[in-house]
């Protein structure tokens, strides 16, 4: 673990690049002023040089302004400007951007829910190996959203999400566990789930163990 002095000094070098020009340095010293690394956390800073980076044509600072609009970092929240920077990194190639943009097109950020060109973009990030949209492709599957309901596709693309170490993943092919029988092997998928997810996260395992035992 880098020390704070040794952070401060690796912060420097990177603002030195970053006010060169250099677009990779920009969107890491973005990324340092969001999360305070080697420097106080500075959200307003982080979306400048974010836009600086995103100008020289960098997907993922397209991507990290996308997250400040949507969060309110260093920005008032604007799911609009969210989704056109997220369309823009999605545009760009990058895996996360289409995440992000399916993401906002299944929840209708940008005005309509769109369910079938938001499961367009989860499998371009798919294709990417992009562990998250695995999950979400799965719950597409198991609810009959834009696809018809087939429950065989949805725990093959659970499966892929919890081998590259998605924790929702990994509960939900447990949850397909228990309902095959393989109890041991569903506890080591909640094991794994326990270990990766939030707090929140933890709460709803709890939540739909009790109901399996009360059941």
């Amino acid at each position: 673990m880098p020390t704070s002095e040794a952070q401060e000094a690796l912060f420097g070098d990177i603002a030195k690049q970053a006010s060169s020009g250099d677009p990779q340095a920009q969107l890491a010293l973005g990324q340092m002023l969001l999360n305070g690394v080697g420097v106080a956390r500075d959200e307003s800073a982080a979306l400048r040089w974010f836009l600086a980076s995103a100008a020289q044509g960098v997907p993922m600072a397209c991507n990290m302004i996308g997250r400040s609009c949507e969060l309110g970092k260093g920005v008032a929240i604007d799911l609009h400007a969210a989704m056109l920077w997220y369309e823009r990194a999605a545009r760009a190639g990058l895996d996360w951007g289409m995440y992000n943009f399916a993401t906002g097109l299944t929840l209708g950020w940008g005005g309509e829910k769109d369910l079938p060109a938001a499961l367009t973009w989860y499998r371009r990030a798919a294709a990417l190996g992009h562990c998250k949209s695995f999950n979400i492709i799965g719950g597409f599957y198991e609810d009959g959203w834009a696809v018809a309901r087939d429950l065989r596709r949805a725990r093959a693309y659970y499966v892929r999400a919890a081998r590259c170490g998605d924790f929702r993943g990994c509960f939900n092919l447990a949850r397909f566990l228990f309902q095959e029988g393989r109890d041991a092997e569903a506890e080591r998928y909640v094991a794994m789930a326990r270990e990766m997810g939030t707090k929140e996260f933890l709460e709803k395992i709890d939540a739909f163990l009790e109901r399996r035992v009360n059941a």
